[in-house]
């Protein structure tokens, strides 16, 4: 079974960015240039784009190779980095270009606070998006673990994708193959699903439940839905009983629609949900489908050109959904009524 994220990466190549720029800073010669009718894009490349977070105005984007945190402005299509340099790892806080991270991927937004899984520094980092100021909010950089407790203390492994109720962050601890639960509030991290270091596909108690290496996951505040890669299901957390429920996936690989029970995909990564729509990022399958969480039916909504699986983000009428694109180092723009794609950035090329 191929496995997403730093696994399909391929080997690291020291290259030239074109136009990298300041941070927090940007100029109207970033944005598309007409030439002869062809559009040219200036600004910072992405490189392996990851996880993603929208606030209808702009969409941050962690480029994970890169090692940068970037904001693409929607209506203007024009880049800018907010936090990080390119090419240039490390754990260290900071403001702007001064901080630095290791393969990000997964992004949550609650306000002007941008929270980061900085996967391989197995820690959570936070950015404020007006002065691009960075803090290591939970976990300890390079060092992994399974511990709970509070947050400066707490252990993560290679954590991927997250999401968001407003209050908790929920996220896929994925080589640990179980999800937790960060409170900004008051700074405490719990295990919520699965068991530590312990793969399998086992439902029932949340306690006692099985992962096998979970990488998208969404939630209404009422459930949390997980996409459980490694076996290729989805799996429904219920928050009110703690009980884990298999809703989707056979366990064996394929693109088969229908109702959950008999619907199959191949490596399914981030997730987007809008009232009752899960959209599924199945990579494997190079395709987008939607479950109905009221009856756990499987569709597909459309078929994409490149590699998905890394991140998505839906804007809060439902209408756009913005998915990354690992083949092109882009990120697409879904209209979501009838699967329609064109790219964010960038564009013209």
């Amino acid at each position: 079974m191929a496995i997403l994220s730093r696994l399909i990466r391929p080997l690291f190549i020291v290259g030239v960015s074109a136009g990298v720029i300041g941070t927090l800073a940007w100029s109207p010669a970033q944005a598309q240039e007409p030439n002869l009718g062809i559009t040219i894009n200036k600004g910072p490349r992405l490189d392996f784009p990851a996880g993603l977070a929208t606030d209808n105005r702009t969409v941050y984007a962690a480029s994970s190779r890169n090692n940068t945190i970037t904001a693409i402005d929607i209506a203007s299509h024009s880049i800018r980095i907010l936090a990080g340099e390119t090419f240039k790892d490390g754990n260290n806080d900071g403001t702007g270009e001064a901080a630095r991270f290791n393969s990000p991927e997964g992004l949550v937004l609650i306000g002007t606070s941008l929270y980061v899984a900085d996967t391989d520094n197995s820690d959570i980092r936070k950015i404020d998006t007006g002065s691009g100021v960075v803090t290591t909010v939970a976990g300890q950089a390079n060092i992994s673990g399974t511990e709970d407790g509070p947050a400066t203390d707490a252990h993560f492994n290679l954590p991927t994708q997250m999401a968001t109720d407003g209050t908790y962050i929920y996220i896929c601890d994925s080589d640990n193959h179980i999800v937790r639960r960060f409170s900004p509030a008051d700074k405490q991290v719990k295990t919520i699903a699965g068991q530590p270091q312990q793969s399998g596909k086992q439902d029932g108690a949340a306690k006692t439940s099985l992962l096998n290496d979970p990488r998208g996951i969404a939630t209404d505040g009422k459930d949390v839905y997980i996409a459980d890669t490694g076996n290729d299901i989805i799996r429904k957390l219920d928050l009110s009983s703690m009980t884990v429920s298999t809703i989707a996936g056979t366990g064996e690989e394929g693109s088969d629609d229908g109702p959950g029970a008999s619907a199959k995909f191949a490596d399914p990564g981030a997730l987007c949900l809008h009232g009752t729509t899960l959209y599924i990022l199945d990579a494997d399958n190079h395709a987008i489908r939607k479950l109905d969480t009221g009856t756990n039916v499987v569709t597909t909504l459309t078929q994409v050109n490149g590699h998905i699986g890394s991140g998505c983000t839906i804007t809060s009428d439902g209408s756009i959904l913005y998915y990354s694109d690992t083949t092109e180092n882009s990120v697409q723009t879904t209209q979501t009524s009838n699967g329609n794609f064109t790219p964010l950035w960038p564009i013209g090329q």
